[in-house]
């Protein structure tokens, strides 16, 4: 029997075998489901495996933590009746009820190369927990002082477009001070406030991990101007007020152009704090050339069950700035069948083309609202700054309770470079 049981939901199939290739090349004897001979019993297969590892590890996805996983907790549960339980995220989820008080080794921004250090903190940390020795910190962020971040995925409002599929929807789409007594502030709460006054710059902590007498190894994910000056600035503040942050990562965070700092600066006073409701499952393959320019795939999820009545999709890049493209995504789940669905939650296939407009960091957006959403007030974010518009936009916005939420294509073009998904 092998050492270790690797269950997974079977959508994330081909990200999981990234996973088994790990194990397996750091020398772990593992088993998951493709290892069932052709005519095998497959239930008694799968019991006897279980039951008979040392360690069962847990793929947490979007699809394994949903509705649809029962059989994934199933195994789940059995394996930590026994203390056999390792969970991983590889997609940026709460596991379900009942296994969030374990921490799970975070592998969500992992794309599956070897040469990740992700990859060494995973074995390294199975290893760990086969021998019951304390899990390793996770390693921080390389230093990247030679190259630049690549940009985020791209479609512009004006000459590129986005197609949601299932139907269509078209986008024309700081000195440094001896550390002093140590702080009573937390890291994360001392990252949460350096993030909420960072210009140009929409952020979250993705995740924290211990690292022992440095402090908490702290990750963000989403857009900022200047992601490593961002960086530098928190860490010698942190080092300042002696606030116990070992590391902050911002290898998830893109670059923003300058070209979509009011949207930010003005929508960002309204985003959504709670859950993710919007998730951008990255796509695998290569860009290709098409008569609209250089094209790339990506699919998004929601769960329609978490959204209130008034909900739409926007886009956000350096040409077009704000756009809504779907006024209203209630109705257009009505009108056009996902590509997949497990519940109340819904994915959706997309394209965007660049069109050789040169344009920067695609984003979708889920506003949700309280009152009607006026698609035009919506589309104008950016474009004015004087008084009377800024004061209609902030007294529409707080009357109708707008909210926004931000999720990023990773992939496409940035200063006309093309950024593989």
């Amino acid at each position: 029997m092998a050492e270790i049981f690797v269950s997974y939901k079977t959508e994330d199939r081909e990200r999981v075998r990234h996973l088994v290739d790990a194990l397996r090349a750091a020398g772990f004897d593992t088993w998951w489901d493709q290892d069932i001979p052709p005519g095998g019993g497959w239930r008694e297969t799968i019991a006897r495996q279980l039951d008979s590892a040392k360690l069962c590890i847990v793929a947490w996805s979007v699809a394994s933590a949903g509705e649809g996983g029962r059989f994934v907790r199933e195994e789940a549960e059995r394996a930590a009746g026994r203390g056999a339980y390792l969970g991983v995220l590889i997609d940026a989820v709460m596991p379900p009820f009942g296994f969030a008080e374990w921490q799970a080794i975070d592998l969500s921004a992992w794309l599956g190369k070897k040469s990740d250090p992700l990859v060494d903190h995973f074995t390294h940390a199975v290893r760990a927990r086969l021998a019951n020795e304390p899990a390793p910190p996770r390693p921080a962020a390389p230093a990247r002082r030679s190259r630049r971040i690549p940009g985020w995925g791209v479609a512009a409002a004006a000459g590129a477009s986005l197609l949601l599929l299932g139907g269509l929807a078209a986008w024309q789409m700081w000195p440094t001070a001896a550390p002093g007594p140590a702080s009573a502030v937390s890291a994360t709460a001392f990252v949460n406030d350096q993030i909420d006054d960072a210009q140009c710059a929409w952020l979250q902590i993705s995740s924290v991990t211990p690292a022992g007498e440095r402090g908490e190894w702290v990750a963000l994910a989403g857009i900022a101007a200047a992601p490593e000056a961002l960086q530098t600035s928190v860490m010698r503040r942190a080092i300042a007020q002696s606030v116990p942050l070992a590391e902050l990562d911002v290898a998830e965070v893109a670059n923003s152009p300058p070209e979509t700092c009011a949207e930010i600066e003005l929508l960002r006073e309204f985003r959504w704090q709670g859950r993710s409701r919007l998730t951008i499952v990255p796509p695998r393959g290569q860009l290709q050339r098409t008569r609209f320019g250089w094209s790339g795939r990506f699919e998004f999820e929601t769960d329609f069950a978490r959204l209130p009545a008034r909900v739409a999709l926007l886009g956000l890049d350096s040409v077009g700035g704000v756009e809504v493209l779907v006024p209203d995504l209630h109705a257009f789940r009505r009108e056009h069948a996902p590509l997949r669905a497990n519940g109340s939650v819904a994915a959706y296939e997309g394209y965007f083309f660049d069109d050789n407009q040169g344009a920067l960091n695609v984003g979708l957006i889920l506003m949700t609202a309280t009152g009607t959403i006026d698609p035009a007030l919506i589309d104008s974010v950016g474009d004015r700054s004087d008084r009377d518009f800024l004061d209609q936009l902030d007294r529409t916005a707080t009357e109708q309770g707008w909210q926004f939420e931000l999720a990023l294509v990773r992939c496409g073009f940035e200063s006309g470079e093309r950024r593989q998904c």
